[in-house]
């Protein structure tokens, strides 16, 4: 297994995976389509520069990935990190890639003194027997409110 971070030079091959990704499990996607002309823009752009992903690569081609970005609490000094996605291939599954890529990310983290990190889980049993092995870590449900800004 070999990690990448997403740039311009793997973007194709991270969005041949999106494409599996979203015709096994259009359900579990955040977007109805693989919006190729949108990525290619923001793999560029200064703003998503700020957002990393990690590519798990098996013989050349990505079969999973987490994503991420860091930031500060001015009050406390606190130096966090949320977790925007993970997703390994339905194919991959089950072989460790996911445990990987968050050991890839908490050496990041690690590197840039992050204190804690965290992200929403996925409910369905598979994500929950998943995130239930995380050692050193708390679970729990918490309230969310989300406002859309934009339509």
């Amino acid at each position: 297994m070999k990690f990448e971070i997403l740039n311009k030079n793997n973007l194709e091959d991270y969005i041949a995976y999106l494409k599996i990704a979203m015709k096994e499990e259009p359900d579990k996607m955040t977007a109805e389509k693989v919006d190729e002309d949108g990525i290619k823009s923001r793999v560029l752009d200064p703003f998503f520069n700020r957002t990393a992903s990690i590519l798990a690569k098996d013989n050349g081609r990505v079969v999973g990935r987490i994503e991420y970005h860091f930031y500060g609490c001015m009050q406390d000094g606190a130096k966090m990190a949320y977790v925007d996605w993970v997703y390994v291939l339905k194919s991959h599954r089950h072989r460790g890639i996911a445990q990987m890529l968050f050991r890839e990310f908490e050496r990041d983290c690690e590197r840039n003194g992050i204190d804690q990190y965290y992200l929403i889980q996925a409910t369905n049993e598979e994500a929950s027997r998943f995130y239930g092995s995380f050692e050193n870590a708390s679970r729990s449900e918490v309230p969310l409110l989300r406002k859309h800004l934009k339509n």
